[in-house]
């Protein structure tokens, strides 16, 4: 392990955490870093199971290391401004996990940032970290022809199993950002849990909001197809149907949803090519007026 660097941890959200775990349990140096604005601890306390991992603390990048990174989609042009301020953020590996995408991608992240996509769910009580499905995940990067990083990719595979590398990453993020479209803003119209869906929209709905991201996803060359894309949906559905989503989880708990960033993208991202996406643009403003109501009661 000569050429492997400690880990930093960022977003102590359910798969931050839990990675966090995962990775310490396997005797690797990690720490978590914590917002500028937080209250400095030392050390944090978190637990998947009877024994507790207490991992030490920091608020920035001090020297080279992995970064693991499960943060909200608006925290991302934050979180890499900040980095960029790091020297040692230079000479670090980034590897990133979001839901959604972001209009200016290309200028925020580096050729050789690493996207991590995840089917693995769990869900936060305090500073116990509940692993609620066990799923697979995929690393790759933007950049064609970038080497596999083996000694990463092992610990990650390690912390979580299974791990593939995906050459095609992009295909990857699409397919997940569909799949979320297709569930997460209609759990907050209905406010349902994800196995309710299957009753409460219709085919005709799951269908115009699939080919309208087919539309644009082939505009970028990234090839879908929304039958397929349907068919995950409802298999998500009804393999989660007692879960409710993180959407409808951040909107009962007051957050700010990463509606933008799903369906509001699809729609932004089609008017930017000329295309329109009606059903889209009608979840996110639903969505967003949702959570407006909200928060003036």
């Amino acid at each position: 392990m000569s050429n492997a660097l400690p880990w930093l941890v960022i977003g102590q959200g359910a798969i931050g955490s839990l990675m966090a775990i995962r990775l310490a349990e396997q005797g690797l140096p990690v720490q978590l870093k914590l917002r500028q604005e937080a209250p400095a601890k030392g050390t944090t306390a978190l637990s998947c199971g009877d024994t507790p991992v207490r991992l030490p603390t920091t608020r920035s990048v001090t020297q080279a290391c992995w970064i693991f990174a499960a943060v909200k989609a608006y925290d991302v042009a934050p979180l890499l401004r900040e980095l960029h301020q790091s020297p040692a953020f230079r000479s670090s590996t980034l590897v990133l996990s979001y839901n959604g995408m972001l209009n200016d991608e290309a200028t925020l992240l580096r050729p050789h940032d690493l996207h991590w996509v995840t089917t693995h769910g769990a869900y936060r009580e305090l500073d116990r970290v509940v692993h609620a499905g066990h799923g697979q995940s995929w690393l790759g990067t933007q950049q064609a022809g970038l080497a596999q990083p083996q000694e990463l990719c092992k610990q990650l595979a390690q912390a979580l199993p299974p791990l593939t590398w995906d050459a095609n990453i992009a295909t990857r993020r699409w397919h997940k950002l569909a799949v979320n479209c297709l569930i997460n803003p209609f759990t907050v119209v209905h406010h349902c849990r994800n196995g309710e869906l299957l009753q409460q929209v219709s085919a005709a709905q799951w269908q115009q909001v699939a080919e309208e991201i087919v539309a644009v996803a082939a505009v970028r060359g990234i090839e879908l197809e929304a039958a397929r894309l349907i068919d995950h949906a409802r298999q998500v559905a009804s393999a989660t149907a007692a879960n409710r989503s993180s959407m409808l989880q951040d909107y009962r708990l007051g957050r700010t949803t990463e509606i933008s960033y799903l369906n509001g993208f699809i729609a932004s991202a089609s008017a930017e090519a000329g295309l329109t996406a009606p059903a889209n643009a009608a979840l996110a403003q639903q969505v967003l007026e949702l959570s407006r109501d909200r928060d003036l009661r």
